[in-house]
């Protein structure tokens, strides 16, 4: 029971962190920038604690890392972030990116043939997103029709089904800290050249004219906001989610992130007064439900041990 509501807590409070970079960037951050500050202090803070292996044990495991820290790092923020830059309406991009959970038990499945897609699940997972839609939309039933947004939203979701699979393989060879300080660390080189394409191209209000903007860093506002995102968002939920997906599946683990949009939902209420319809606050439940209904299951096949890849 512990490590369900350990997911639920870290999804809950991913979810949180769309309103917290919605802070940053009205400060004047850009997303780029928004990832790797918190990617990177997440990662200098983990170096004290864990620095005993610092090399994987294999340079195909290097690559998987490479891997790990592309697909849950850099190309998910960056897909997910410019999907939502080329639309009015959010909703289309957060609806589609709440497939990870059904995407990566498909992948999951089709790798390892290891397990079957029960009839609770897929009604569950059709009825939690159902209650992601009411959520999502909030009364306002308009969704967006450009190609683009729909392609980069659906490789966000495809890239953290990635990202969920390739745990499968690292969890049983490494501990959950290596893993997570591996992601941070190439999730920042990875991005690196989107953030310098930003300074280049003077689209960057942190770092002007070879000189870094300290009275935005001053900012009180955007300090405690950075922290959360650092500590509490980065380092600290990555870590419990590699924990969770190591204890639990990474199929069972994923369904909690049907909870992200209900956390945004009130997080957004609170922190920018945004409004809040009674569709929503059904589809809060009807998602409950879903997610209930996906991981109550009579049994919990055991996933297949991975010796090679």
């Amino acid at each position: 029971m512990i490590w369900h509501i350990l997911a639920l807590v870290t999804a809950c409070i991913w979810g949180s962190t769309f309103a917290a970079s919605s802070i940053l960037i009205s400060a004047g951050l850009s997303p780029a920038e928004i990832m790797i500050l918190r990617f990177m202090l997440a990662y200098l803070l983990m170096l004290p604690f864990s620095h005993k292996r610092m090399w994987p044990k294999s340079w195909r495991d290097e690559i998987l890392f490479l891997c790990a820290g592309i697909s849950g790092g850099s190309l998910y923020f960056l897909s997910e972030n410019y999907a939502i830059k080329l639309t009015n309406f959010t909703s289309t991009v957060a609806l589609i990116v709440c497939t990870c959970p059904i995407l990566t038990a498909l992948l999951h499945r089709t790798i390892w043939h290891d397990s079957h897609l029960s009839a609770k699940f897929i009604i569950g997972s059709a009825t939690a997103l159902l209650g992601v839609s009411m959520v999502v939309l909030n009364g306002v039933f308009v969704l967006d029709d450009n190609p683009w947004v729909i392609l980069l939203s659906a490789c966000a979701a495809l890239f953290w089904s990635a990202y969920s699979n390739i745990l499968n393989v690292l969890d049983r060879r490494y501990t959950s800290d290596i893993i997570t300080r591996k992601v941070f660390f190439w999730g920042v080189v990875t991005m690196l050249p989107v953030c310098i394409s930003d300074i280049a191209h003077g689209q960057s209000n942190l770092i002007q004219a070879s000189a870094i903007n300290w009275q935005l860093l001053a900012n009180p506002e955007v300090v405690t906001t950075l922290f959360f995102l650092s500590v509490i968002a980065s380092l600290g939920c990555f870590l419990t989610w590699n924990i969770v997906c190591k204890r639990l599946t990474v199929v069972t683990a994923s369904n909690y992130l049907y909870f992200n949009p209900v956390t945004s939902l009130w997080m957004g209420a609170i922190l920018l007064g945004e409004r809040v319809t009674w569709p929503a606050i059904v589809g809060c439940a009807v998602t409950i439900a879903g997610v209930y209904l996906c991981n109550k299951r009579e049994t919990s096949p055991k996933e297949t041990k991975i010796q090679h890849i």
